[in-house]
């Protein structure tokens, strides 16, 4: 297994997509429900603000693409938009990501 991070900033993707990933807090328990089961992960959390939306989850050898395509079906996108869009850190690179991410040393 391996700790992934999904995720569309203000440096990799333009406002009006970064506006259509985004999870407002009403949808969050519902978003969450659906990922965690749809990809069958034990651990998955979502980090949604003005500037960015992150998914955080425990994957079968590091598998993005299961996330990407979920994504894609959940906000109605094309998945190749979204790849290019996006930044994927697995890992030890995703730790340290969200530790950058939550002390705001990555941030607009």
């Amino acid at each position: 297994m391996s700790i992934v991070t999904l995720g569309f900033n203000h440096v990799t993707a333009p406002v009006e997509l970064r506006e259509r990933v985004a999870f407002p807090p009403q949808q969050l328990p519902d978003a969450l429900r659906d990922l965690r089961a749809d990809l069958d992960v034990p651990e998955v959390a979502i980090l949604s603000t003005c500037n960015r939306t992150e998914v955080y989850c425990w994957t079968p050898a590091g598998d993005h693409g299961r996330v990407l395509d979920w994504m894609g079906e959940y906000h109605r996108l094309e998945r190749d938009r979204l790849e290019r869009a996006s930044y994927l850190y697995r890992d030890q690179a995703a730790v340290r990501h969200s530790m950058r991410v939550a002390a705001g040393l990555d941030s607009m």
